[in-house]
């Protein structure tokens, strides 16, 4: 009898006289008892019955398997194809007439299989493996996992079943021994050693540095979180999942951030010491989440994921295969439904993962601590001033109070309102800085009366409801307590104030005054920037420095954001929302093309809300001009998935042809660079059937289809596209009427010809070098920043291409290296630094090349970029072998042949060569056995650990 798993990962006996027997390894075979295969009906039928017989006790969302199944279709398309696939399989699987249980249960949410009807052989050969019942599992597996069949989660289980594979051939040629020889198909609990120190930079440069900006930065000091605090990190790092609870503003953001932030120092609370560390640390804001695709969102975003596509929960298991990672994730209560499944999916693939959740309520995940956050320690009523003064809740009054009113201080003629005052607060910090900004207009006594005076006004239905979801309902008295103090300061604004408060709420992620005004002021309203400064004076926003130190950025708390959008009169609402759309519009279409990175990663959520409102509002003509928008350095500035979801909808209801093509063009190459080839076929194909006839427009969009042509398919007929495309461009260049439109013309040139150099480099050199200077210099007439960064690079791939040019390679590589640290361009300078050592390997300087290698990669970690870790992944090894490192080379190229299959879908006839030129350098007589034993240990490294063995100097 063998076994199959059930959702935990246990075994379970499999039933002998199962109905159904369904054959995955070696090849795909189904058979009804003891007669004959039969045939599957089509290949997506096989593939979701394979889904279904992988894990045979698991409910699979309908969601979920469309996704799997047919990535990115729309949603009502999929639910019909899932019909049609289901009834086909049911037909199959259950004969009209017959007895006994259905094979297959549906309902409107989920699939599963029925128990005892099917037996596939994936989960026997895992539960024989974890058994020990080696020759079992061996005749199991009987080839690798559905040959033929290339969905990227089926490549992804084909990895992990012939990494166990072969660790299962390495157990049975070594004879009898430990169970522990062979890896555990649940996630290990060793601990992963942290990564290395990031790339060594100047200060400036630092300062912005990959991993640096996950977690916010506070200029106020911390009150009364010593004891609380420690208590909080040492419950973290006993426990996987902490979930901190407390109602609106009683502080469980700052609390969690500064825990995390020690903890990715590597420090302990309060004072620094050595302690174990994350070797990533990643801040994800959920505040106006309401859905589990929301939430993935906010995670791909704030890894700085938001344009790779595919399943985003796949896209973050990958992502956080092997690391030490801490992820907070603030404001979960209104997602307490969607977020548990997520939560708990990637704590279970994911030993090294932990969770620090911020929350009104409990997720109710396994295994899930609960740590209920106190409010502040109160002074006694009868406190003496020395005392009180040493109490955190007045400390934090006293704090908050001084930076309003310079000459406040503790007396004996406030004492009494203070201490009365914070007890009335109950402690909540929140409530306490909104109280204490009242100070330079209002002593300690009147601001008591006030608050007492304060009761609950109309219109908060919404904040009521917010405030009532918390685990301890609505019983809990210092929710009252909160509304008071926020309906009070709502109701001390001034009218002006009031009404912009409202308007703000349109804007996700931040804004600056200039937006502000443009969203926000109507005819014979007051400048905004006064309501502005009386909003942030009165604590209900909050003034942070921008990437421009001459342009600040305003952000408003949680509490007061969701009490001001209840205050926005409905009428208003979608006004607003159009209104943010034209100003994002605008914004986009006049960035200067050397606009820093940062100002525009800045205005990313809003660009996503954007695209979302137009879909929400029927509004396709914004989100055409919207995608119309995205030139400049916006296209090299990756839309997250939602946002290209809501531009593909939106797509198919626009007006004209020409902006659905424009759209499409766009959609493209963002889903090709996000590692998406099907979709991208898909809109590139779209974009194609109705292209634009003349002009411009018709140049942008050959542009970009010859782009994904050549990348997908490499086919040499892109060239004359874009000939096409370059002789569009340079006319419109002689029309065009302003510097900035021939700027903006010549940067499009400069890509066209960029894109033809690098299909000549197939074939031409001299040509492709040509190409790529005239490409430099356009994108240097044009003033373009990061086109000039990509100009290098490219040039300098071309170049390196023979060793005469190499030097002048390594010059054009230095530079761009230089340019991009100090833009922030991280990406791109990887890029650089994986083309300097390609460089350095044509000059046979084999420690340079590897230390630029070992640069990419750890940039490419800190990001994350799955991509550029793989390109550099791949290239290290050469560079070790040619070191005299065989081990560490064959270690290294075996994990990264893994992850080239799964970023890259297939290897090229040029990467098939590398592998075999890897493998000759790696081949001494001597080192034979080592060298194979190295293979099988690499396809079974983790992330992590393949990382740090590319890190270890040692190896090189």
């Amino acid at each position: 009898m063998t076994d199959a798993l059930d959702t935990a990962g246990r075994s379970t006996p499999a039933p002998a006289r199962a109905r159904w027997q369904l054959r995955l390894l070696g090849d795909v075979a189904l058979r009804e008892a003891a007669q004959a295969p039969v045939r599957l009906p089509s290949r997506a039928a096989a593939a979701l019955l394979a889904r279904l017989g992988l894990a045979p006790q698991r409910a699979h969302a309908r969601e979920e398997l469309i996704e799997l199944l047919w990535p990115g279709v729309a949603l009502d398309v999929g639910r019909n194809r899932l019909r049609q696939v289901l009834s086909t399989l049911k037909s199959l699987l259950e004969h009209p007439g017959q007895a006994g249980a259905p094979v297959l249960q549906a309902d409107r949410q989920a699939l599963r299989l029925t128990p005892d009807a099917l037996h596939c052989d994936v989960p026997a050969f895992e539960a024989a493996l974890r058994q020990g019942r080696w020759a079992e599992a061996r005749a199991l597996y009987r080839g690798e996992l559905m040959p033929g069949f290339f969905d990227e989660w089926i490549v992804d289980e084909r990895t992990r079943l012939a990494a166990l594979a072969d660790r299962l051939d390495e157990r049975l040629a070594a004879g009898p021994g430990l169970v522990a020889a062979l890896p555990s198909t649940t996630p290990s609990t060793t601990p992963t050693p942290p990564l290395p120190e990031p790339l060594p930079t100047s200060p400036q440069a630092a300062a912005e540095a990959p991993g640096s900006r996950h977690l916010p930065r506070y200029l106020t000091p911390l009150h009364g979180a010593d004891e609380v605090g420690a208590r909080l990190r040492a419950e973290l790092l006993q426990h996987r999942l902490v979930t901190v609870l407390g109602p609106g503003g009683h502080g469980k953001t700052r609390l969690a951030v500064e825990v995390a932030r020690t903890l990715a120092e590597g420090g302990a609370w309060p004072a620094p010491a050595q302690a174990e560390g994350f070797d990533y640390v990643a801040f994800v804001p959920l505040v106006g989440c309401t859905s589990r695709e929301a939430m993935l969102d906010a995670m791909l975003l704030a890894l700085q994921q938001e344009g790779r596509s595919g399943e985003p929960l796949e896209r973050l298991a990958t992502l956080l295969t092997g690391r030490r990672a801490l992820l907070l994730l603030d404001n979960a209560e209104q997602l307490a439904d969607s977020a548990a499944p997520v939560v708990a999916a990637l704590l279970e693939r994911h030993a090294g993962l932990r969770l620090l959740v911020t929350s009104r309520r409990v997720l109710g995940v396994d295994g899930e601590r609960e740590f209920v956050l106190p409010p502040l320690p109160l002074p006694g009523p009868d406190s003496s001033e020395a005392e009180a003064a040493l109490n955190p809740a007045v400390a934090l009054f006293v704090d908050r109070a001084r930076a309003a009113r310079a000459d406040f201080h503790l007396s004996s003629r406030n004492r009494e309102a203070v201490i009365a005052l914070v007890r009335r607060l109950e402690g909540m910090p929140l409530a306490i800085e909104l109280a204490a900004s009242r100070v330079r207009s209002l002593p300690p006594a009147q601001l008591l009366a006030q608050i007492e005076a304060a009761g609950s006004g109309p219109q908060l239905d919404a904040l009521m409801l917010l405030s009532r979801s918390g685990p301890r309902g609505g019983s809990d008295p210092r929710h009252a307590s909160m509304l008071s103090v926020v309906q009070w300061s709502w109701q001390l604004l001034s009218p002006a104030a009031q009404a912009l408060l409202g308007r703000l709420s349109v804007f996700a992620g931040g804004f600056t005054l200039d937006a502000a005004e443009a969203v926000c002021r109507d005819a014979g309203d007051a400048p905004v920037a006064l309501a502005l400064d009386e909003l942030v004076a009165q604590s209900m926003l909050r003034s942070v420095a921008g990437p421009d130190s001459a342009q600040a950025r305003y952000e408003p708390f949680e509490l007061i954001r969701l009490f001001a959008a209840a205050m926005l009169p409905a009428a208003d609402a979608a006004p607003r929302r159009a209104r943010h759309r034209d100003w994002v519009i605008a914004w986009a279409r006049n960035l200067a093309l050397d606009a820093p990175l940062a100002a525009l990663r800045d205005e990313l959520a809003n660009l996503g809300a954007a695209l979302a409102s137009a879909r929400a509002d029927g509004a396709a003509d914004d989100a055409a001009a919207l995608a119309g928008a995205l030139t400049g350095p916006l296209v090299d500035l990756a839309l997250p998935p939602g946002a290209l979801r809501a531009l593909a909808e939106s797509a198919a209801l626009m007006s004209q042809a020409e902006a659905r093509a424009v759209t499409r063009a766009y959609l493209a190459r963002a889903l090709f660079r996000g590692g998406d080839p099907q979709r991208a076929a898909v809109q590139a194909d779209q974009a194609w059937a109705e292209l634009p006839p003349a002009g411009l427009p018709r140049a942008q969009v050959l542009a970009r289809l010859a782009h994904v042509r050549w990348r997908l398919q490499r086919d040499a007929a892109a060239d004359d596209w874009l000939v096409e495309a370059l002789a569009l461009a340079e006319a419109a260049l002689a029309a065009a009427s302003s510097p900035a439109q021939r700027a903006a013309t010549q940067s499009l040139q400069a890509s066209i010809l960029a894109t033809r150099g690098a299909i000549a480099r197939t074939r031409d050199a001299a040509a492709a070098i040509a190409l790529q200077r005239r490409s430099l210099a356009l994108w240097t007439a044009a003033g373009d920043v990061h086109g000039m960064n990509t100009g290098r690079v490219n040039l300098a791939i071309a170049l390196a291409a023979s060793t005469v040019g190499c030097d002048e390679a390594l010059a054009l590589l230095d530079e761009a290296i230089a340019s991009t640290r100090g833009h922030g361009d991280w990406q791109q300078a990887g890029q650089a630094l994986n083309a300097r050592g390609e460089a350095l390997c044509r000059l046979r300087r084999w420690p340079e090349a590897a230390q630029a290698y070992r640069d990419c990669i750890r940039i490419a970690y800190a990001l994350p970029d799955p991509l550029l870790l793989t390109y550099g992944l791949w290239n290290l090894p050469r560079a070790l072998a040619h070191l005299r490192q065989p081990e560490a080379a064959t270690r290294l190229m075996a994990f990264a042949e893994t992850q080239a299959l799964l970023y890259w879908g297939r290897l090229g006839r040029g990467d098939r060569h590398d592998l075999r030129r890897l493998q000759r350098l790696c081949q001494h007589p001597k080192d034979a056995a080592l060298v194979a034993q190295a293979r099988r240990e690499g396809a079974t490294l983790k992330l992590g650990e393949a990382v740090r063995l590319a890190l270890d100097d040692r190896a090189g």
